[in-house]
């Protein structure tokens, strides 16, 4: 049985204060958030102050360790929980994980073609300070004596099978809040508003996604915080829109703009671009630049112009009438 003093770093004859005091001291120099290589130090300092820091679960825990049986099976980390394990033919040791949380993210077209770094704002459920996450004081849950399960008898004579359940009591924590935090009311979570700076590499693209390990809800019941997981949504903008690794720019143009230009300005991430006016332009084919588009492992994509003539209304009747002569004298 591992010895939740050490681990905490502190005296067995240590006040509940004095371990209270130890457990915030090192869960904010291992946390995940501050030290990214601290993440098992950080579990096993939970698991140890979730043992003791509470004075009916510390008994239960010191009652254990002191049991003149704890050192039989010829080693000293036998109890009473392995035993159990090995007549239901053993339980995995893999620590539940606490569920993800998915945030839809917008980003532009421009954004994907340069690669961006992006603040994400969000509501998080974080662990209430003032109880550090455990709802307020808690006593061992009698039904269970804090194993959050009950062993349960089926069938009779020869067909008997236990079955391991639920505790209907506790409801599988272990323990049963005796007196609710006054800031979390006994839910162990609080909201907070949180930021987080995201690195999107070029061509990010629409359904993409990325984890942000650890910046998720708070789960009480397993002492975790879940991932963050964005979902990226590529949106038009500024006539802009992204189709697989090719940029597409949608321009729309007047009828004089055809008339009395050659060349046109066209717009693009890296700087304006000169193109000619062909003489033939059929606005369901787009004109094409070659890789003018998004960098891929399989080269670059090609930039795209839709063109569309939008008839200008301002004209009055005399300037239509010139336009008429000019084109008149051209035939």
């Amino acid at each position: 049985m591992k010895n939740y003093y050490e681990i905490l770093g502190v005296d067995e004859t240590a006040t509940q204060d004095d371990i209270k005091k130890a457990y915030r001291q090192l869960s904010k120099q291992y946390h995940p958030d501050v030290n990214p290589e601290g993440e098992e130090r950080f579990k096993e300092i939970s698991v140890a102050y979730e043992n003791i820091g509470e004075e009916n679960k510390r008994a239960h825990y010191d009652n254990v360790r002191k049991n003149p049986f704890n050192g039989m099976g010829g080693g000293n980390n036998f109890d009473f929980d392995s035993i159990f394990e090995q007549m239901m033919g053993g339980r995995s040791n893999h620590r539940p994980k606490a569920p993800d949380k998915v945030l839809s993210f917008d980003i532009t077209p421009v954004d994907s073609y340069f690669g961006s770094k992006k603040e994400i704002r969000l509501q998080n459920n974080v662990a209430c300070e003032p109880c550090n996450g455990n709802g307020g004081d808690k006593k061992i849950c009698d039904t269970c004596r804090g194993n959050g399960f009950v062993i349960q008898t089926f069938g009779t004579n020869m067909f008997r099978q236990q079955v391991q359940v639920q505790c209907p009591t506790c409801g599988g924590h272990g323990s049963i809040l005796i007196t609710p935090c006054k800031i979390c009311r006994g839910l162990g979570v609080e909201p907070k508003l949180e930021a987080f700076m995201v690195n999107l590499p070029q061509n990010t693209d629409n359904g993409h996604f990325m984890r942000l390990r650890g910046k998720g809800d708070y789960y009480p019941n397993i002492k975790q915080r879940g991932d963050l997981i964005i979902k990226v949504n590529v949106v038009n903008d500024n006539d802009f829109e992204k189709m697989g690794d090719d940029l597409v720019h949608k321009v729309r143009l007047s009828p004089m703009d055809l008339i009395l230009n050659e060349k046109l300005q066209i717009n693009h991430p890296d700087g304006a671009i000169s193109i000619n006016i062909p003489d033939k332009i059929d606005t369901d084919i787009p004109l094409r630049i070659p890789n003018k588009g998004y960098m891929s492992e399989n080269g670059r994509g090609h930039f795209y112009i839709k063109m569309s003539v939008v008839k200008d209304k301002s004209l009055n009747d005399e300037v239509k009438k010139k336009i008429k002569l000019a084109l008149d004298h051209t035939n």
